[in-house]
């Protein structure tokens, strides 16, 4: 039985809820198409704040959907250093594995993630309990305290995960840059047409990108991303608003074709074809998150323009001159408008 490559966030509560916040995770146990991906929502009430934490086994990229956030990243290494910058609705920050990090509301209104991870089943460990279980007496000795100062805060190994801050932040305006961020809001989309528009991040843009990358997707009334294929990354999409349709083509032979609301994701395997269409008079956007920093695409638009008409007439079984009126393109044309 072929697996459904869509799953609707908005019929699941988050699995982790608190007083300030939650996060809501969609990995392989309850989204079974995915690969080497995984999502989460984070959504984090005025002043409330997500621990630090780190990931061991994968690397997250997390969009900033709405809100205003203050995120300090612990780098590894000897060398030591933090980076602390503000990140704000249409910016993304890239967090290396097992790097400590935290997020924090610094705005009034609430604050929304996307966080992609390049595993489908991302593992937490967090500094609440990573001091919880330290023995009072090798802590002592790593900060020159008395043991009875961490016997104080050893009430329990289970993590605080989302918490409220008691202090104002006072932004500082270093905050605003870093090497950690990019701004794809605030980019200039490098493909724009009647049909919509992409910004498109990768390794180039964005230096510190490791395994992962984001494509911000906007698709006019009836705007169409043409059909296509990634040869070398998979393909996560979240629908942020509008409406889409969407259809995939498997190696065996099954077709996939659903429709997408707003808070809806779906799985494109790595290599599967498929197409995004905006549905219903809507302008639709996505959030579409790859698990390579320089994803590879192979549109039809350049794959019919590749092989000479004789072929074609012979692959479709048409007359000599039906596919003369065809445009050669040799390269994708990427989104298109006008789709029926």
């Amino acid at each position: 039985m072929s697996l459904s490559h869509c799953f609707r966030t908005k019929d699941i509560t988050p699995q982790k809820i608190y007083a300030h916040g939650n996060r809501l995770d969609v990995g392989k146990e309850i989204f079974p198409s995915l690969r080497e991906m995984a999502l989460s929502i984070l959504t984090l009430h005025e002043n409330g704040f997500r621990e630090p934490h780190w990931h061991p086994n994968a690397h997250e990229l997390a969009y900033c959907v709405e809100g205003k956030a203050l995120i300090t990243i612990f780098s590894a290494g000897s060398s030591g250093g933090h980076d602390t910058f503000i990140i704000q609705e249409g910016e993304l920050a890239f967090i290396p594995m097992g790097f400590l990090h935290h997020i924090q509301n610094i705005g009034k209104e609430s604050l929304r993630f996307l966080i992609c991870y390049n595993s489908s089943s991302p593992e937490d460990i967090n500094l609440s309990s990573a001091v919880g279980v330290s023995p009072a007496n090798a802590l002592s000795a790593t900060f020159h305290l008395p043991p009875s100062f961490f016997e104080n805060i050893h009430a329990s190994v289970a993590a605080t995960f989302i918490e409220k801050s008691s202090s104002p932040v006072a932004v500082r305006n270093e905050w605003k840059t870093n090497q950690f961020k990019i701004d794809v809001k605030g980019m200039a989309p490098q493909i724009k047409n009647p049909g919509g528009a992409v910004r498109l991040i990768n390794q180039f843009s964005f230096p510190v990108l490791h395994e992962l990358t984001m494509y911000s997707l906007e698709l006019e009334e009836k705007g169409v991303r043409e059909p296509h294929w990634h040869p070398n990354a998979h393909e996560l999409n979240f629908l942020i608003e509008g409406r889409a349709k969407i259809l995939l083509l498997s190696p065996d032979g099954s077709v996939d074709s659903f429709d997408m609301f707003p808070g809806d994701m779906s799985f494109l395997p790595k290599g599967y074809f498929h197409y995004i269409q905006s549905i219903e008079g809507k302008k639709a956007r996505f959030a579409i998150f790859f698990n390579h920093v320089f994803p590879s695409d192979i549109g039809i638009s350049g794959a019919l323009g590749a092989y000479p008409n004789p072929l074609l007439v012979d692959l479709f079984k048409t007359s000599d001159s039906y596919f003369d009126p065809l445009p050669k393109y040799q390269k994708d044309v990427f989104v298109v408008a006008g789709g029926g």
